[in-house]
Parts: structure tokens; sequence; C-alpha cells
């Protein structure tokens, strides 16, 4: 019996954690540069964050989601004091994929529209409707024609020079287009780590009050907290009427958001029916209440800043010492390193050595970049260790 291989898998049994770092069968230690798969924000074996989840199994787990608890109330109280006012109606469930899934029925159900206008590197889930919407998956025969799509631009600076990105949007409008239902985008790319300019996002607001449109901020990989702000849309100075989260928000437990407007939730008018066997679970309801407080009481929003800017200053000085190295980006820790396309193969290379001698990283092959959201709990000690092993590497790799 072995694991159905349906993406990479690493020759590595991992075994515990503790901290911002985790240990394999062998009891060798690596500092976790991604945070689990992005989710575990707060590090390893936090008691904040175990000692909760422990005594709520005790408790209370799973109710039909027809009936409310103390926790989902909780979870929606920590979660009104850093939201938008706006958004204040909400369901929980188990992945970001499902709440993407969920915004865009909702989207569709509120306008009775079908349109979507969604970006080239944009990364909507793994179900098949939210995955038949990304690059990857955009007509594949094993999954459902996802209906009205456009496309636009990545924001990348060479892509965006005056908001040229957004001239496929400027064309819509032109046209008279009447069937948008929705505009969904990342106010930070997950794929490659590529971050718009500030407006952005005030300039997808515009477009989609034009166009009559949702504007549905996906912040799944990017939130909360991990731009610097508590939303990455609120660098843009925008509310969306959608907003999904997850990964962070669970702090490694399964639990997504899905929450949108009051003035949503009528337009919908009884349109959408979405009940499944884990939603608005009581244990997921404390993890998110959790992960919020801690948050708040430890002033990880200003540290995810600080740290982010000390760890981007560093990738910058590695970009102006190595000729393989093309770009240094990020907001918060949310941070990429990108080589240059002759160098791609040297990529996997190097993360591989670098895992070997103790760090978990991640190359993202079709962008050529090193993607790294390491904990909110990361140390300037910890990322000047990773930093001196990553010259060394580069220096005998790429030169």
């Amino acid at each position: 019996m072995r694991l159905w291989k349906t993406g990479p898998q690493r020759n590595i049994v991992l075994v515990r954690g503790e901290g911002n770092h985790v240990y394999d069968e062998t009891g060798k230690r690596y500092l976790d540069l991604q945070s689990g798969y992005w989710c575990n924000v707060l590090g390893y074996d936090n008691p904040k964050i175990v000692k909760p989840m422990q005594e709520q199994f005790k408790r209370l787990t799973n109710v039909m989601s027809a009936f409310s608890t103390n926790e989902i109330k909780e979870a929606m109280n920590q979660l009104g004091k850093v939201l938008p006012p706006e958004l204040d109606r909400i369901s929980f469930l188990n992945s970001g994929s499902e709440a993407v899934d969920l915004a865009l029925k909702i989207a569709r159900a509120a306008t009775d529209k079908t349109g979507l206008v969604v970006n080239e590197r944009g990364y909507y889930g793994a179900t098949a409707y939210t995955f038949s919407l990304c690059g990857a998956g955009r007509n594949t025969s094993y999954l459902p024609n996802p209906g009205e799509l456009y496309t636009l631009p990545a924001p990348t600076p060479e892509n965006c020079t005056g908001w040229s990105c957004l001239e496929p949007l400027k064309k819509l409008v032109q046209e008279g287009n009447d069937n948008i239902a929705a505009i969904i985008y990342e106010p930070v790319i997950g794929a490659g780590i590529f971050v718009p300019d500030i407006g952005y996002g005030e300039q997808l607001r515009k477009y989609a009050d034009e166009l009559g449109a949702l504007l549905i901020s996906n912040e799944v990989t990017v939130s909360p907290a991990k731009s610097g702000k508590w939303f990455a849309h609120q660098h843009d100075n925008v509310v969306p009427e959608i907003l999904t989260l997850g990964k962070a928000i669970g702090c490694g437990f399964p639990v997504s958001c899905m929450i949108t407007t009051g003035r949503v939730e009528e337009m919908c008018d009884g349109k959408i029916y979405h009940v499944q066997s884990h939603q608005n679970d009581a244990l997921s309801g404390r993890a998110v209440a959790t992960v919020i407080k801690t948050i708040m009481e430890e002033g990880l929003v200003d540290r995810c800043a600080e740290m982010g800017e000390y760890f981007l200053e560093r990738f910058n000085e590695i970009k102006e010492s190595y000729d393989c190295v093309v770009d240094a980006r990020g907001r918060g820790l949310l941070l990429a390193l990108q080589l240059g396309e002759e160098y791609a193969e040297q990529g996997e290379v190097i993360q591989w050595d670098l895992i070997d001698k103790g760090f978990l990283m991640d190359y993202h092959k079709a962008s050529n970049s090193f993607r790294f959201f390491p904990p909110f709990t990361i140390t300037q000690k910890e990322i000047d260790e990773f930093i001196k092993v990553l010259k060394e590497s580069l220096s005998i790799h790429c030169g």
C-alpha cells in the first residue's frame, strides 16, 4: 500500500514539530520556511493553540450545521473585531477550495449572471469547479466547463505599466458587457508571489462597479496577517463583497471562511442552498477564534510586516550579489526569490540542497521562483542562518 501520487512527494517522513522546526524519523531537524502547507503560521506545538483545541475535542466537535454553538459565536466575535464592518455574513467550511467554490456560486446567484473575470496566474482551488478556472485546469477533459471566463494578465511589472494589465476589463466596460457576475483576484498572487502595485485593488473595484459585478478577494493563501495587514485587500483600502480565507485561519486545522455582506445575502434571496457535514463545526470555530485572538494578543500583524521587511532586505542583498537571481519580491511574510530562465534546472537542485541542509523550502517551476511562507514566529537569527546557507548553495550551483 502506498499513497496515490497526485502531486510531488518527498522521500522524507516527518514525525513531529516544535516551534518553527519539524523533525524527521531519523531525528533530523528542519526550519520550516513554508509553515507546513502555508498553514502552521503560529509554529508547531504552540500551547496557545494546542491546549484550547484539546479541550474543545473533549467537549464538542461536530454538530448539524442547522444548530449554532458558542464556539462559532466566539469565532464570529473575534473576526468581527478585525474585519471591515460590511463583511458580516459568514460560513465556516473546511478548505480554501470550498470557500472559493461557494463564493463563486453566491456571486452567480446574487447577480443572475454567469461570466467571471479571473487572473492569468491565479489559483482558485482544487475542486473540479475551482481548478477549472486555473490556467492548468482550463480545457482539461476531466473537469467541468467553467463557463464564460475572461482572463486578465498577471499584474507583474512587465505586464502592468500604467494598469495596462487591466485593458481587458476596460474593453468589457466599453463593449457594454452585462453578464459579469464577479471579478475574483488575489491581492498577492500565491503562484509565484507576484505583488501588484498599490492601487490595483482600487482599479478592480472601479471596474467591478461599472460592470455591475461583485468583487471577490481570494485570500486563502495570503491572509490573515501574512501580508502585514489583517487582510491583504486592506493595502488598497477597498472592501470586497466577498472574502475567502483558509490555511492560516486554522493554524494547521482544516477550516476556511466564506465571508460576505448583508446586501449580497439579500441579493441571493433564498437561491443558495449549501449544507455539508463539517460546516460551522464547533471545533472549527474554536480554531478560528484561537488563531485570531493569538495574532491580536501577540501583535503578529506588525511582526509579519517587520520580519517580512527584514527578509526582503536580505533577499535584495542576494539579488545584487548573484547574477542568477533576477528578482526579489514580497509583501509581509509572502516572499519570493526568482532565478533567471537559464537557471531553471538549478532551482530544483538548490531546493534539495537546502532541504538536505535542514531548511524546508519550495521551488515554483512555473515562475522559476523560490517561494517562502514562514511562520509569523520566525526570528531574525533563523532568517540569518538560512540566508547564510542559501548564499553558499547559490555560489556552488549558479555562481
